[in-house]
């Protein structure tokens, strides 16, 4: 069976996981020049092959392809989501330390 839609779904998964904490662990407090261009394209990039990888194991699905290649993209932004969120709440929480 031709399982085209799970390998990309897959494939622009872990590209859009890569490029965010990409994004995140070069970023200066304040970029300059270049630098904000570069960020923008890895921020950019990431949002576009995540909403690319969420369509693809969508039409996976849709398909009724075999393989667990399918199920990785949702994983994988979920994992994303859930490390901002857990940042989000490190930050709520060390702020109320300080008043």
């Amino acid at each position: 069976m031709n399982e085209k839609y799970s390998k990309w779904s897959a494939i622009l998964s872990i590209i859009c996981a890569i490029t965010i904490f990409t994004y995140y662990a070069i970023a200066p407090q304040e970029p300059e020049g270049s630098m904000v261009v570069f960020l923008k394209i890895l921020f950019f990039t990431s949002i576009l092959t995540g909403v690319l990888s969420l369509i693809f194991s969508y039409l996976a699905f849709k398909n009724k392809e075999a393989g667990f290649l399918k199920k990785i993209a949702p994983i994988i932004i979920l994992l994303i989501l859930l490390v901002f969120v857990f940042s989000f709440i490190g930050i709520v929480v060390s702020l109320g330390d300080l008043f």
